[in-house]
């Protein structure tokens, strides 16, 4: 298979920070390692322990591309070259040897990494190249990777550019494009200033002015979002905008420096498109209509007392970006569901948060000062347990990111009677990933250590629910009504547990009859609670018509 080299860079230590680097190089065997592919079932080998945090997350997500474009995409890492081979050769030896995209056309595309060299190789077959370009890969380096590099997150930004080559995938597995519109697509991604083949080590901090104040608060919603664009438009750096929420500064600390291209982009995808402002009295959506494409989700604003800012938290918690080119929005409790009623929607993450682990505008900027103290703390302290602790649970309510698991795996690292480690890991492997198998390991260890936790077996029922493993579901969602029989979350994920078991069943299986009267006893319990949550209960309803439950 000929191969085409897209690009080769060198990055320093901070590349793999976050507990990387713990393989035992005297249990790695490269030569055996090369002899044949370990698993026709993974697509994610990481020998070098770099993104060990989000190995359940890659693997469904390469996976799904497979399945979807017939492009078999491949991450790879290794702990070192073992001194025989440059990282191209490394890369093609593992193409033919593995044979990766034989069943699909010769169509491959291979991340690899070498932890000791610190030295990432990305290559495209000869059968992909007319649409993933130079040009094209020089785009989505840059713009992924070097925000991320200089913010010490390489990992995560190396997991964005399978998002970005996703795009690009799709259009090749539809077949209808031609080299002129591939070229068109080109020229308006180095109209960005993007260009193939870039060198990490050259990416250097730009200066980021102090400029927030001329980007103020909205007096409406509309008013704010033609604010963020001409934010978009004038490529302002600075994270102190005064568009942004406290806790959205804090979030673009990170990203002080996105490439031209980034802002070019935004300005493309939203300057002229229409909108429709879709609000309450504190709360806003930006909509595009029900339509698909990734950029066609939608924004979030809040009311604050400056005026209406951009809601990242919110927006990063519950808007999500499914396989492209869909979206959705989670229907979960939180404000904005009644105003995304319109949108497509998923229930993948329905975490049942209570009291002070629940993000909430109004204690937004409480919430920020709290985040930069406790940071503070654990800079000048990381081996203590409650500054790790404390750090850790902050970024988990203010939905920071994948940054916040290596924090709470060094504190359950320091102590691990504590049951807060365990606790906030499932919640950050859910919110940021989707990482269910991970998350029931985590909360189970929780469970056992906070037995009469509510929050711990609804969660626990709900992680069962996801993974289909309805009879777990049902015990621990039995658990939580035992111990709060006032609960119409556990009930209505109840009903929801039994109506699966009731479609699952064969006609012939003499519980059948019974799952459907069970499904229909626990939404009537849900309904009989002092405080029953009506949208809960409304998508609950909604749920059981379209499987032909209940026929009210």
């Amino acid at each position: 298979m000929r191969m085409k080299i897209l690009f080769l860079f060198a990055a320093i230590a901070i590349l793999f920070s976050g507990g990387c680097g713990r393989f035992n190089q005297d249990e790695f065997n490269l030569e055996e390692i090369l002899k044949f592919r370990p698993s026709g079932e993974k697509y994610l080998f990481d020998y070098g322990d770099i993104l060990e945090d989000v190995n359940e997350y890659t693997n469904q997500y390469l996976k799904g591309i497979r399945e979807r474009y017939s492009i078999e995409v491949m991450i790879v890492s290794v702990p070192s070259l073992e001194g025989e081979n440059t990282v191209e050769e490394l890369a093609v030896k593992l193409l033919n040897n593995w044979g990766v995209g034989r069943g699909y056309g010769g169509r491959a595309v291979l991340l690899l990494f070498a932890n000791k060299e610190k030295q990432v190789k990305l290559e495209v077959s000869y059968e992909l190249e007319d649409v993933f370009t130079d040009a094209f890969c020089g785009y989505i380096e840059e713009l992924q990777l070097k925000p991320y590099f200089l913010s010490g997150r390489i990992g995560t930004g190396l997991l964005a550019v399978m998002e970005e080559i996703e795009n690009r995938a799709q259009i090749k597995h539809q077949g209808d494009y031609t080299s002129s519109y591939i070229t068109q697509l080109d020229g308006d991604l180095l109209s960005g200033g993007a260009g193939a083949k870039k060198d990490l080590l050259k990416f250097e901090k730009e200066e980021v002015k102090d400029i927030g104040s001329k980007y103020p608060a909205g007096k409406t919603p509309d008013e704010a979002w033609q604010t963020l664009i001409q934010s978009w438009r004038e490529k302002v750096r600075d994270p102190n905008l005064g568009i942004y929420t406290e806790i959205t500064k804090l979030y673009f600390k990170d990203y002080q420096n996105l490439p031209d291209s980034n802002y070019d982009k935004n300005v493309r995808n939203y300057a002229d498109k229409p909108y429709q402002v879709i609000k309450n009295e504190n709360y806003a959506v930006i909509f595009f209509g029900n339509k698909n494409g990734w950029d066609n989700a939608p924004f979030l604003f809040c009311r604050t007392q400056e005026g209406w800012k951009y809601d990242v938290a919110h927006m990063r918690k519950y808007i999500r970006m499914g396989q492209s080119p869909y979206w959705g929005m989670e229907r979960a409790n939180y404000p904005y569901a009644g105003l995304l009623s319109c949108c497509p929607y998923w229930m993948g993450q329905d975490i049942p948060l209570e009291g002070e682990d629940v993000y909430r505008i109004e204690k937004d900027e409480a919430l920020a000062k709290e985040i930069k103290r406790a940071g503070k703390a654990y800079r000048d302290n990381p081996d203590d347990f409650n500054a790790a602790m404390k750090l850790g649970r902050l970024y988990t309510i203010a939905s920071m990111g994948p940054k916040t698991i290596p924090i709470l795996k060094k504190a359950k690292q320091l102590n691990l009677k504590s049951p807060f480690p365990f606790k906030y890991l499932a919640i950050e492997h859910v919110d940021a990933f989707y990482q269910y198998n991970q998350a029931i390991n985590e909360l189970k260890e929780y469970v056992k250590r906070e037995p009469r936790d509510v929050f711990g077996h609804n969660f626990l029922g709900y992680l069962y629910y996801c993974t289909e493993d309805y009879p777990g579901a049902i015990e621990e969602l039995k658990r939580a009504v035992q111990l709060r029989p006032d609960n119409c979350y556990a009930y209505c994920k109840l009903s929801r547990s039994y109506g699966e078991l009731y479609l699952k069943a064969s006609p012939l299986d003499f519980r059948r009859d019974k799952y459907k009267e069970l499904a229909v006893e626990m939404l009537e319990k849900a309904q009989r609670v002092s405080n029953p949550g009506l949208q809960r209960i409304g998508w609950l309803k909604y749920w059981l018509r379209k499987k032909n439950l209940v026929a009210y």
